[in-house]
């Protein structure tokens, strides 16, 4: 069960994943051993997925960003498994989704240029047997991305 200083100390590294114990602790009020003691805790009981650095494309050459949307030609297992294999291998695509609705997956992909993902719709998710269709939207704007999540949910019974 979260208490209230695990809830601050998940805030804390949604906003930056790179605080220390004794950072923690001045953001949360406990003392650095006792943060120490809980970030551990929260990694182990798997509250923490994963700690990253959040890139910035347009600094490291990518220009162009999209979502694709994808029908499959088949849902059984086995072509399931055949796309996600494929699509693990794309260092392009960002995130794959599977979807209720009149599509079945959708692609966020970020490359170079409108060129590089031409190619890359082109040799790599349309050529793909499992593939029936695609429809991509290019992201003209980004007006809100964040991979923090409201923990006003999981601290509802702190409030």
């Amino acid at each position: 069960m979260l208490d209230r200083f695990d809830l601050r100390i998940l805030e804390a590294w949604q906003r930056r994943g790179d605080t220390g114990p004794v950072e923690m602790s001045e953001a949360v009020g406990l003392s650095p051993s006792q943060c120490s003691r809980r970030m551990q805790r929260l990694k182990e009981a798997g509250y923490v997925r994963a700690i990253t650095a959040v890139l910035e494309g347009t600094r490291l050459g990518i220009g162009l960003s999209a979502y694709v949307l994808l029908t499959m030609r088949g849902h059984d297992p086995a072509t399931a498994e055949a796309f996600r294999a494929r699509v693990m291998l794309l260092d392009e695509v960002l995130e794959c989704q599977k979807l209720t609705g009149a599509a079945d997956m959708i692609l966020k992909i970020a490359t170079r240029d409108l060129a590089s993902f031409n190619d890359l719709l082109t040799r790599n998710i349309l050529a793909a047997p499992e593939v029936a269709t695609a429809q991509s939207s290019i992201i003209l704007e980004s007006v809100k991305s964040t991979t923090a999540l409201a923990l006003r949910f999981a601290g509802e019974a702190f409030a």
